[in-house]
């Protein structure tokens, strides 16, 4: 069983570059949040799976096929639902009208640019000015950006406000509950 120590000892010898590490962390706190807000709407999610899921799913961003060899390699250390979600946060398997562990980090990942929370659409709006002249990749970005904003609007209309601002709407105050 994964314990939240161990995926940060995971995440702190991956090899990654200090960036690719902030931004796990990042998606990591962003995924606990969403899955405590949508809890707070009567979802039945485990927050500390998505937290160790956030912070384990670019352990491989700097090779191809970063989300399969990351799941791979969390199914040989013996963390297959944390794998199962890493292998799901480019967009496989993921369903734009549900909501579940791999949805929320899905989601987590994309408002989160670096370590700040963005729109979805200014996430791909960077994302697509790095392939300019490459149509199979713009192609590719704009099938990704669709299939987020459908999840995001989803998402939206169940916490009532927007995926990046949800945080700063004070849906913990809103709700009745304090941390």
């Amino acid at each position: 069983m994964a314990t939240w120590l161990k995926c940060v000892e995971i995440l702190n010898n991956c090899g990654q570059p200090e960036k690719v590490k902030e931004h796990c962390r990042a998606v990591a706190d962003c995924a606990f949040a969403l899955a405590e807000a949508f809890n707070r709407r009567g979802f039945a999610l485990d927050a500390e799976l998505c937290r160790r899921a956030g912070l384990l799913h670019d352990i491989c961003r700097t090779l191809k096929w970063h989300s399969q060899q990351a799941m791979i390699y969390l199914l040989d250390r013996g963390l297959r639902p944390e794998a199962l979600i890493v292998g799901a946060h480019m967009g496989e398997y993921i369903d734009t009208d549900r909501i579940r562990e791999k949805e929320v980090v899905y989601l987590a990942d994309k408002i989160t640019q670096g370590t700040e929370r963005v729109s979805v659409e200014e996430r791909y709006e960077r994302s697509l000015e790095k392939f300019t002249g490459n149509e199979d990749a713009v192609r590719a970005a704009l099938a990704r950006r669709d299939q987020s904003l459908a999840l995001a609007a989803f998402a939206e209309a169940v916490l009532g406000v927007p995926l990046h601002e949800f945080e700063r709407a004070g849906i913990k105050e809103q709700d009745g509950c304090s941390e």
